[in-house]
């Protein structure tokens, strides 16, 4: 088999609200994020998924009810998929919680005689519960095989200068509405300078414990923040988490919304918010952000603004490209 490909590897996310209950019992399933023996792992994953899915679906009903966040991830494979048809390599996207299924694209990729696989997961920032749960489903598929192709697991980009790049040139645009919005809602700023703004580099949270065992999310976080920061000169920047999970445990600190507060405090008129672990539009980004997030802004009388998600941005699609060339030569 000389057959190339690529896996695009993501969590998933509900589409409508019928798919959260289901989406939070995989996701409760997983040993990595529910570390509970078997068999009593899916009957504590049906508890908590069947106490917590109202609130849940309260939240994806603030957003239109559902997420695009899995049919961006299609347009993304499909867009790559045309980005590589020249190079001869077949695209493919699985999702951990979400159909399709890492098993699902796994049989289609057998079926397609791929020899050489790239996985390349969507989580710009590698950590073992979240990247390294995918991979773990697909190893255990490729250990059962008695043909596997040979697998290359690529672990993130998100300290790669291409990447950095374009979540510079993201930010660098909201930056712009950002200091025109607060211009424009203060007479007598001087025409000359930035507002005082700050700028909050955002990322999911994961339990200290994690952290504290080795698992290398949070460095790979601070080297982006610290990329990053680079291109802004003197504005204010600062790391926040956001997103964090079920209570019981520390989380990352500080987090995003703690941040948004001491930015008001230090005198801030406005707060531009770049959430570095996210590459597609999802729960996180349309309602912690957009809505959570901009209503504390607002509440502290700071103009409020984010980053939008690269999605299928051709520029996005020619780096993942270029990635899977490099990767699969």
């Amino acid at each position: 088999m000389n057959n190339k490909g690529v896996l695009l590897m993501t969590m998933g996310d509900p589409a409508d609200v019928r798919g959260v209950f289901p989406y939070l019992t995989k996701l409760f399933m997983d040993p990595l994020i529910l570390r509970a023996p078997w068999p009593i792992r899916p009957l504590l994953a049906l508890y908590i998924a069947t106490i917590k899915k109202e609130s849940v679906k309260e939240k994806y009903q603030a957003i239109g009810g559902g997420s695009p966040m899995d049919a961006i991830t299609e347009r993304q494979a499909g867009a790559l998929r045309a980005a590589l048809k020249d190079k001869n390599v077949s695209v493919y996207h699985a999702n951990r919680y979400t159909i399709p299924s890492i098993r699902d694209a796994y049989r289609q990729i057998k079926r397609d005689g791929i020899g050489k696989l790239l996985t390349l997961p969507l989580y710009p920032h590698f950590s073992p519960v979240i990247t390294g749960s995918g991979f773990g489903v697909l190893k255990a598929l490729a250990e059962k095989d008695p043909d596997p192709p040979e697998i290359v697991y690529y672990e993130g980009f998100g300290a790669d200068p291409g990447f950095i790049k374009l979540i510079g040139g993201r930010m660098h645009d909201a930056l712009k509405r950002l200091t025109g919005a607060v211009a424009a809602s203060e007479a007598g700023l001087p025409e000359a300078g930035l507002p005082a703004v700050s700028v909050i580099f955002s990322a999911h949270s994961l339990p200290e414990e994690l952290i504290s065992m080795g698992d290398p999310y949070l460095d790979h976080v601070l080297c982006a923040a610290s990329m990053l920061q680079e291109e802004l000169g003197e504005v204010r920047t600062h790391v926040g988490f956001q997103s964090k999970g079920r209570a019981g445990m520390e989380w990352l600190k500080p987090e995003t919304d703690g941040e948004i507060k001491a930015a008001a405090a230090s005198g801030a008129r406005g707060v531009l918010v770049v959430p570095i672990s996210f590459v597609s539009e999802n729960i996180e980004t349309l309602y912690d952000c957009d809505v959570l997030q901009k209503s504390l802004a607002a509440s502290l009388g700071m103009k409020y603004e984010r980053t939008k998600s690269l999605d299928d941005d051709p520029a996005f699609i020619n780096f993942l490209a270029g990635l899977a060339a490099e990767k699969l030569s």
